[in-house]
């Protein structure tokens, strides 16, 4: 239920959160709505109530949904906003498009696959966008199938960007498709939206843990060393690195060792995640931990000290005496016989 409502809130932001790209395409010339809405009561029949909620929205589509339910008329309406749609699919301005999938949305009825076909493949961003996040509002076996078709068909045809979008990866997820796994994989790579992400935990979550290592691997130790990210998502790599928290990569795997990187992080809250993924190792793997640490360039290995003797922990004095033991650098060996653990 939570997971439905945050769509539903997701197909309410599209129109302040689509791009200027999807704006360009979608050139239709706003309305100018001259004349107050109709008053929305149990007189006004249903085809000129959706017909209010589309054009005018807010208050005025609250209202129409609230007398749909009272109605009992969720499946009449539903029929009818596909009428609708499929009529106006490329006259419909922006908001309208919107506030008709935001009532579609809401009927108690699954979405038909050729409504999700016509809607990504009608050539308007918007309209795409939207046929992605009905997907993933009204997911069913049906819809798994026409997923897994369009996505297939995309990539045989070259137009796999196209289909490359967050509200691709909330359908695929919603959906439980498995097979499209590795094509989220791409996505963050690609894109870096939390969505693909959350796609990748949500149908395997350990093998998530150790392809996300590749993805935090991405920024130099330098970038990491600001307190801002330009190569990867910062609110991406928060949900990652929570993530890895309760599901450990494997030990070892490639860019594992980065994790330092993120341990020495000056964004604390990357820092503070990544300290506590590295501390799951410790005491089963604190050798294996040391030898990766003692590799680090000396700055990264004092960095590190610096950053744990703020709150010093038994599994954090088990890894500075192993690393005490490995280093090689004669200054981080002084520093830890400084610390009090």
């Amino acid at each position: 239920m939570r997971y439905l409502t945050t769509v539903l809130a997701v197909l309410a932001l599209l129109p302040m959160t689509a791009c200027t790209t999807a704006e360009k395409a979608d050139s239709t010339e706003v309305r100018k709505l001259t004349m107050p809405p109709p008053k929305i009561d149990d007189q006004l029949p249903l085809e000129q109530a959706l017909k209010a909620g589309v054009d005018y929205g807010g208050d005025t589509l609250t209202a129409v949904k609230r007398l749909i339910k009272k109605r009992d008329q969720g499946a009449a309406a539903a029929a009818l906003l596909r009428v609708m749609i499929h009529d106006n699919l490329q006259s419909y301005d922006h908001a309208q498009l919107i506030n008709s999938g935001h009532l579609y949305a809401a009927m108690p009825v699954p979405l038909q696959p050729e409504v999700f076909r016509e809607l990504v493949g009608s050539g308007r961003v918007l309209a795409q966008q939207l046929g992605w996040q009905l997907a993933a509002v009204k997911p069913s076996d049906a819809l798994a199938k026409a997923v897994d078709i369009e996505l297939s068909r995309a990539l045989a045809e070259g137009e796999d960007d196209s289909v490359m979008i967050p509200q691709m990866a909330n359908a695929v997820r919603a959906n439980h498709l498995g097979s499209a796994y590795t094509l989220m994989r791409v996505g963050l790579m690609a894109k870096g939206d939390e969505e693909f992400a959350q796609a990748m935990i949500h149908l395997d979550p350990q093998r998530a843990s150790d392809d996300f290592l590749i993805y935090l691997a991405i920024p130099t130790a330098e970038e990491l060393r600001q307190l801002s990210l330009s190569s990867i998502n910062l609110y991406t790599s928060v949900a990652i690195l929570r993530h890895l928290k309760a599901h450990p990569p494997t030990a070892g795997v490639t860019g594992f060792d980065h994790l330092f990187y993120f341990a020495v992080s000056r964004n604390l809250t990357l820092a503070e995640q990544a300290q506590s993924v590295l501390e799951q190792y410790i005491p089963q793997r604190t050798e294996l931990l040391a030898q990766a640490l003692a590799k680090m360039p000396g700055w990264v290995q004092i960095a590190y000290l610096e950053s744990v003797r703020r709150h010093m922990s038994a599994k954090q004095g088990m890894l500075l005496s192993e690393l005490q033991k490995t280093t090689a650098e004669t200054d981080v060996v002084q520093e830890i016989k400084e610390l009090k653990f």
